[in-house]
């Protein structure tokens, strides 16, 4: 009979142990990302996992956190997002730095809430802000190294993932000039995607602004084309509300940037679209990918949000989820790790060559036969099982793959080309 595992002993809810192969793919993912945003000039912080609580304001941000007392009975937070956290160090650590600041980061934040399928307590993230800047421009460059990062790991738009692009500022602007009084029922309406409720709250108003109140979360389109800013144009045209055409040529300079960039095919714009937190002042975005529910990255500008701490300062950022771009990535077709089984002295000096020429190997002391072996290697998800041979520079090599042929003998010069090939897929 199975012993039951107490719960003190067990995960806490949303939260799990992470193993390999997993783990070593997420580790990788992580610095792959690193890599990308080291080329656009990013420079990566750290911040602790704890914040005081008068740090986090949104309350939909502080009822998600878990909440904690120091020994000085002060309430501590675990924090719920970063971009907050580094809206802070810029105001404490960067106040004397000459702006812009731009930052990334690569660190796991933690939420309470809404702990179910596809969603966790821990949620390893990778973003960037970049704080001290209003231009549309930056605005741009940020969805555009989104889109960099999606598409260095294989992803391709529009077939396996696109950006979904919003202006929060617009629909604002034309709520204050044609329905002020409703505008803030609407708005929590529309963040929460509930179009029904927007349909209900437009119902009582004039003939005029319903059209727009319900029609404008509607426009939805190819950023490429322009039907769907000339529809909004109209409809901010009829009702007088400039502001609400100041914030639509914003949109149009960032689809400007975005072109140069050579990123405006992955970007679909939606006006109904206009972030899930309350600091978000223009351009917000979510990115998703084919066969995915939930959104795997999201990101906006938030230029009131340093005021709190004390810093005027315009920012706007994204931040990707790892764990969920790690379950949209496309399998590798081979593993270049070599499980070296036994072998003795000779089978060390042999490991010792391989790694040294960039092969990961995994020497296990006993010998297996090969049937056993294969079945090790292929829990750890390696490609390769390699025996060294008796002291003539022979070994033999099996590839793991269940349709892969026989075991061959081939001096130990030639396992770095077969394995690096076949992981590259120059050989199969």
């Amino acid at each position: 009979m199975d012993r039951v595992t107490p719960r003190k002993f067990a995960t806490t809810p949303g939260t799990r142990d992470v193993l390999p192969p997993e783990s070593t793919r997420l580790v990788d993912v992580q610095a792959r990302i690193r890599e990308r945003f080291r080329l656009f000039g990013f420079g990566e912080v750290l911040t602790p996992a704890l914040e005081y609580s008068e740090v986090i304001e949104e309350p939909k941000l502080r009822d998600a956190s878990f909440k904690l007392f120091d020994p000085d009975n002060q309430m501590v937070m675990l924090r719920p997002e970063m971009t907050t956290p580094i809206a802070r160090l810029v105001s404490q650590r960067l106040r004397n730095s000459p702006p812009p600041h731009k930052l990334s980061y690569v660190l796991p934040v933690y939420r309470r809430a809404d702990v179910g399928r596809g969603r966790s307590a821990e949620l390893y993230q990778a973003g960037v802000e970049v704080v001290g800047s209003s231009s549309p421009q930056e605005d741009a460059a940020t969805i555009a190294l989104l889109v960099d990062v999606l598409g260095s790991f294989g992803l391709r738009a529009p077939e396996n993932f696109a950006v979904v692009l919003g202006q929060t500022a617009f629909y604002e602007a034309y709520l204050r000039c044609v329905a002020p009084e409703v505008s803030p029922e609407i708005l929590r309406s529309l963040a929460a995607k509930d179009l029904v409720a927007v349909d209900a709250l437009a119902a009582g108003l004039s003939k005029q602004a319903v059209l727009g109140v319900r029609g404008i979360p509607r426009l939805v389109g190819p950023a490429s084309e322009g039907a769907v800013l000339e529809e909004a144009a109209r409809f901010a045209e009829r009702s007088g509300a400039t502001e609400a055409l100041v914030a639509l040529e914003n949109l149009r300079e960032i689809l400007h940037h975005l072109e140069a960039h050579e990123a405006l095919s992955a970007v679909i714009l939606d006006l109904g679209l206009i972030g899930r937190h309350n600091y978000y002042t223009g351009a917000v975005y979510e990115a998703y990918a084919s066969g995915m529910g939930f959104t795997i990255a999201n990101g906006g500008r938030y230029d009131n949000l340093l005021e709190r701490f004390g810093q005027d300062l315009p920012a706007t950022g994204f931040a990707i989820y790892l764990e969920r771009l790690l379950s949209v990535l496309p399998e590798e077709d081979s593993s270049d790790l070599v499980v070296l089984v036994g072998g003795g002295v000779e089978g060390t000096e042999t490991a010792g060559i391989l790694r040294a020429s960039g092969v990961p190997v995994l020497h296990l002391s006993e010998d297996l036969p090969l049937a056993e072996a294969l079945v090790y290697a292929r829990s750890v998800e390696a490609g390769w099982v390699l025996y060294p041979g008796g002291g003539d520079g022979l070994v033999e090599l099996a590839p793991v793959r269940e349709d892969a042929g026989p075991a061959e003998v081939l001096p130990v010069g030639e396992v770095v080309g077969r394995v690096m090939g076949a992981a590259r897929g120059v050989a199969r």
